[in-house]
């Protein structure tokens, strides 16, 4: 039995490696595809921004749908956003330094962490995800960017416009161009790693399930663990790396992005095409430590327009503190 446990784990593991570099691949061919076709700023910016930072949590619900497994999805996402801020921005400033916010980026990083608070606190006082609580969760979403995406300033507008010109030439140089270089190559590129996604995804939801019946645990636990770390190592290897770089805007707009996609989007997805209703009570218990570490990131930036290592390291000890809950007593 610890034989077979411990081969459900190195296999575990690999899936999720598998599952994080195919989502690498994925936005790279998306951004390419996107500029082969000419797509607009909208679907180069939010679309794709969407697709980098949820295209893990997203290949796993679509798996536990067709498996009819959705405690799995819910815990990941919601797992997903403890991880998110607790672990990718505490382990951002512990390495990286004080992330300092200016003003706009303050604004907008605000509202983006109250809406998903508030979503948060709505869905599990409701304690049950119905296809019209999922209706509303999507169009919580569509709102929320649309708002984001019409209040930008003109310097954000000019940046954006600029990022776009040396991604399309970075991905599209003149001259004669190989076959993987067209648009049908590009285009069967980004086809096949979304296609690796999906069997990554699917074949660790299958290896959850068998290490959840060798060990005794929820799928919602392992999802909210195991899952979740593993979909949020794009983030946390991106926060790890602007933050160095002194991109602090990115490394909490990423952050921030990816908990409020997941927490009104996905789990508004999951909710929509679930074959029956999704009980979220028995993740109740991540509600307390999700929103400790909302408010440790909430008081840095209306106190001090910035965080400091002092949250970071409180964000590691209620992450820590987290998984020895899931793990010793909800199990």
């Amino acid at each position: 039995m610890y034989f077979m446990i411990i081969i459900y784990f190195i296999a575990l593991f690999l899936c999720l490696g598998a599952l994080w570099w195919s989502g690498d691949l994925s936005v790279r061919y998306s951004v390419e595809t996107a500029s082969k076709f000419e797509f607009t700023k909208l679907f180069i910016g939010f679309v794709l921004i969407a697709v980098s930072t949820g295209l893990p949590e997203l290949s796993v619900t679509i798996s536990s749908l067709f498996l009819d497994v959705p405690a799995i999805s819910a815990g990941t996402i919601l797992g997903s956003n403890v991880c998110d801020i607790s672990l990718v921005l505490g382990l951002a400033v512990l390495f990286g330094g004080t992330l300092y916010i200016k003003p706009k980026e303050n604004f907008d990083s605000l509202l983006m962490l109250l809406i998903t608070t508030f979503a948060m606190i709505i869905v599990f006082i409701l304690g049950t995800l119905t296809r019209i609580t999922g209706l509303l969760l999507i169009l919580l979403y569509a709102v929320s960017i649309w708002w984001l995406w019409q209040n930008r300033t003109q310097k954000e507008k000019e940046k954006e416009e600029k990022i776009e010109r040396k991604i399309v030439k970075e991905l599209d140089p003149p001259g004669p161009k190989l076959f993987w270089e067209t648009k049908k190559g590009v285009l069967l590129k980004l086809l096949g790693s979304v296609v690796l996604v999906l069997i990554s995804s699917e074949v660790a939801v299958q290896i959850a399930i068998q290490l959840t019946k060798l060990l005794n645990f929820s799928l919602s636990t392992v999802g909210a663990t195991i899952f979740a770390v593993g979909t949020s190592l794009p983030e946390l290897s991106l926060a790890l790396n602007a933050a160095k770089k002194k991109e602090y805007a990115l490394a909490i707009g990423n952050s921030l992005g990816s908990v409020l996609e997941q927490g009104t989007l996905l789990l508004g997805l999951l909710a929509l095409f679930s074959r029956q209703p999704i009980n979220i009570k028995p993740l109740m218990s991540l509600l307390p430590f999700m929103l400790a570490s909302f408010g440790i990131i909430g008081f840095g930036m209306i106190h001090r327009k910035k965080i400091n290592r002092i949250e970071g390291v409180l964000m590691l000890i209620i992450y820590a503190a987290f998984l020895v809950y899931q793990f010793v007593w909800v199990r």
